[in-house]
């Protein structure tokens, strides 16, 4: 009786060491499915020279033309965040499948509020999808065209926003120097203070060296302490002026007017507008009436009057 119980043990103990065994890898593999962490990777980054990010009103084309990208065909990229684009695009992997719960709902958020992402590299279309997040911005979802299962994305090693700077708009691209030219092919700067005319002066290079035009005893120091801080301005941020508030701001008249012409008589116009006790930043508007926002601490250093340039002058 005793070895019929030793043996209805063994194969009672045989019998739960698999079914043990069935449980831990059946729960493992459901736990931790195989993912390609390759999926969304653009290895070579170098070779990419189109870029389209389509949102469901506006589509911003990046594109690599004459050894520069630009954006929209109009205006130059800004560099900076190109190198951001490419690293995503080079470091970004899934984190895992969205889960079967979620993945129909997430699915149809993406088609309508996602930001389609299409790369080429030369003529061929090299990867499609669609990217977004949740309202947080704390999860990331890409869905590549043509499947039904999103991923959550993440760049190993960051706390990042992944699919963040997919969701640009325009602005977000151009570069934001505001008076893109150099020195030499700069022909003049005019500044025109609408209010206080007297004040207007004209920059105007005459033998090589800049020179306060119809004025005596400039202080060159300052001129050209000027200049370089002309030369380097940039914007904050582009401003879609209808979304911001400011209209009543750009409707009144500049405080100043500043225009750069170089030799080919190409124009840079920037204008001005005093800003208001709550304006952290002031607003200033482009040739082409885009309203730019940039740091005060940065406008002071340009609008100069006449007067300033002085020598013994504060």
């Amino acid at each position: 009786m005793q070895q019929n119980r030793n043996k209805l043990l063994a194969i009672s103990f045989t019998v739960l060491v698999a079914a043990s065994l069935s449980l831990f890898f059946f729960t493992r593999e459901e736990a931790k499915p195989e993912i390609d962490l390759d999926y969304f990777k653009i290895a070579d980054t170098e070779t990419i020279n189109q870029v389209v990010l389509s949102h469901s009103e506006t589509t911003v084309q990046l594109k690599f033309v004459n050894n520069g990208w630009r954006v929209n065909n109009t205006w130059d990229a800004d560099m900076q965040m190109i190198k951001v684009l490419m690293a995503v695009l080079k470091q970004v992997e899934p984190q895992r499948p969205v889960a079967a719960s979620k993945r129909d709902s997430i699915v149809q958020w993406l088609e309508k509020n996602g930001t389609r992402v299409t790369i080429w590299q030369g003529d061929e279309k090299k990867l499609s999808f669609l990217a977004g997040g949740n309202a947080g911005h704390t999860e990331a979802w890409f869905l590549k065209e043509g499947e039904l299962q999103p991923f959550t994305m993440i760049i190993p090693g960051y706390r990042v926003y992944v699919a963040g700077i997919l969701e640009l708009e325009v602005g977000g691209w151009r570069n934001k120097r505001i008076f893109d030219f150099n020195w030499r092919n700069f022909r003049s700067l005019t500044a025109v203070y609408p209010k206080e005319p007297r004040q207007n002066f004209e920059i105007e290079m005459k033998e090589g060296f800049p020179q306060i035009k119809n004025m005596a005893g400039v202080d060159t120091a300052k001129l050209n302490t000027y200049l370089d801080e002309v030369s380097l301005l940039f914007a904050s941020r582009y401003v879609i002026s209808a979304q911001s508030g400011i209209d009543s701001v750009m409707g009144l008249t500049p405080g100043v007017r500043i225009e750069i012409k170089d030799v080919a008589s190409r124009s840079y116009v920037l204008e001005l507008f005093t800003p208001r006790k709550q304006d952290v930043e002031v607003y200033g508007r482009m040739g082409d009436s885009t309203v730019v926002a940039l740091l005060r601490d940065k406008v002071a250093e340009i609008v100069r009057r006449r007067d300033y340039f002085l020598e013994g002058r504060r």
